[in-house]
């Protein structure tokens, strides 16, 4: 855009906003100033309204697309070339000719399965073959990423081109702008993935009234979504029909999964996974009280609850099979649509994680953000400067929000733009409800073993949850095991240098879960 018309382009943002163009002619105007298409397009659409768009396009992603456009002309190697899990590609192809036809730039995508991203990344900080640009780990990678000098410490970048992660109106939503991209206060990636589980209801047997008469006639309140466990616990009993083939829920209790559903409990009690000295704290009265929440559970769960994978289960709930379901947005998300969620469009409702109640009476609303995937820039990259920009230009206020809807990807909404002020494609992909639901549960939200070591603390967890539910473990045995493989890990990895990462997670979680923690007195 020429300098000269930059006030001219102010003028004709307002007056649209005012109503005081048509849409057909706004746009006409803005390519006469010298705005792209693409631009003028994403401004006229955006429920932020005209002028704050074009100030976030101008902003983030424009910023973004200015080193991109510098570091591909000075750029030898021509092919950015990206690590991503399997399954995530969806949210990035739109954008490929773009790249190849504005830049020159052609992006090629190398896929591998969840479980061995992590592991990919750590073999690179050996191997240092300069095989990727960009990296696409979960949160939990960046510490042992970031320490074996795998990856950049995105801070600087990120002060000189500014992503606004933490922008009051279109940044990402505290405290995942802090748990999700930040290690030790640094900026270690750039978040793509508002991972995080919510609660699913069928609505259409919340709203039969003979059920509700049944169940307020039993338990003395009303048929809704549950607001507490003990109301989880209730109605999945009070829905349970396994002789219709309907279950009381879908929630996970198979390897892998089945530690967030003890961590979610867990943290819903008041206790976070270490106290302020790094002794576990999950080997409590509160974690045997989840556990043997959860062992109660399993006699209302689906069949398959302990052999369920990601699309497993939202098969199973698509196809109605079941009342209620523990998921992240991409399973709302597939059970809306009617391709994927025959039995379900048109038939969910939605709610935060319910509270437990407290010593004190008070009852205690805590989410978990887990997993969570985000951009990295590859420390033996040929362009890391043309990295950074992909990773900033994707994750933008708009651009994000134009990729999340598509299908074929793991990207969910993260941005408070996303929730609040969202596009028409958002809306019809989640709901105004849902996303409305996302943003309260996610202001909430504990993450994962974000530390070094993450994986490690997260496997064992998982092991001995899982040895519980199984029966080949009691309670109380199996989180003194994890409890015991927690302190190994620690000893090999560093107590310090874990205390010090985990002192600076804990700062970042929402007042009332430092406050029933404990937290907020370290």
């Amino acid at each position: 855009m020429r300098q000269h018309d930059q006030g001219k382009v102010q003028t004709t943002l307002r007056r649209f906003d005012e109503g005081k163009l048509s849409r057909r002619k706004f746009l006409r105007d803005m390519s006469i100033l010298g705005v792209s298409a693409f631009v003028a397009n994403a401004v006229s659409l955006s429920p932020l309204g005209a002028v704050k768009a074009f100030a976030a396009i101008h902003g983030a992603e424009e910023r973004a697309w200015d080193l991109a456009k510098a570091a591909a002309a000075k750029a030898e190697k021509k092919t950015l070339t990206l690590l991503i899990p399997t399954g995530s590609i969806g949210n990035m192809t739109p954008y490929v000719e773009k790249w190849k036809n504005e830049l020159g730039i052609t992006l090629e995508f190398i896929e591998e399965p969840d479980e061995v991203v992590h592991t990919k990344g750590m073999q690179e900080a050996v191997a240092r073959t300069g095989t990727y640009d960009v990296m696409m780990p979960t949160a939990m990678s960046y510490p042992d990423w970031i320490d074996a000098g795998v990856i950049y410490d995105l801070t600087e970048w990120t002060e000189q081109h500014d992503p606004e992660l933490f922008h009051p109106e279109w940044g990402v939503v505290f405290p995942a702008s802090h748990h999700a991209q930040l290690y030790n206060g640094r900026v270690a990636g750039l978040l793509n993935d508002g991972d995080q589980i919510t609660l699913l209801c069928r609505s259409d047997h919340l709203d039969n009234p003979d059920k509700a008469k049944t169940f307020e006639d039993a338990h003395g309140y009303k048929l809704d979504v549950p607001h507490t466990w003990k109301e989880y616990y209730n109605l999945a009993k009070f829905m349970h029909n396994p002789s219709e083939g309907f279950y009381g829920s879908l929630e996970y209790r198979s390897p892998y999964y089945v530690k967030w559903m003890f961590m979610q409990r867990l943290i819903s009690k008041g206790r976070l996974y270490f106290d302020n000295e790094l002794n576990p704290t999950f080997n409590s009265d509160e974690g045997i009280a989840a556990l043997e929440d959860m062992l109660a559970m399993n006699e209302f769960l689906h069949p398959d609850a302990f052999s369920f994978t990601w699309s497993s289960n939202y098969n199973a709930f698509g196809r109605g099979e079941g009342f209620m379901n523990i998921v992240w947005p991409s399973g709302y998300k597939y059970s809306k649509a009617p391709s994927t969620g025959p039995a379900t469009t048109g038939k969910i409702r939605a709610t935060v994680m319910p509270a437990d109640t407290l010593a004190d009476g008070t009852l205690l609303y805590a989410g978990l953000f887990c997993w969570g995937y985000g951009y990295a820039v590859s420390r033996y990259s040929a362009n890391p400067e043309l990295a950074y920009a992909y990773a900033q230009w994707m994750t933008s206020p708009t651009i994000s929000a134009d990729a999340i809807p598509y299908l074929g990807g793991y990207s969910d909404p993260y941005r408070r733009n996303h929730m609040l002020a969202p596009t028409q494609r958002l809306v019809d992909t989640y709901s105004v409800e849902y996303l409305q639901t996302l943003y309260d549960n996610m202001v909430n939200t504990v993450p994962d073993f974000c530390l070094p070591g993450g994986f490690e603390y997260q496997d064992a967890l998982d092991r001995e949850v899982n040895a519980c539910m199984t029966g080949s473990k009691r309670p109380k045995q199996a989180l003194d095991d994890a409890a015991r493989a927690f302190e190994r890990i620690t000893r090999r990895v560093g107590r310090e240098k874990v205390l010090k990462s985990w002192l600076a997670l804990s700062k970042n979680l929402a007042d009332p879960i430092r406050k029933a923690s404990g937290a907020d007195k370290w």
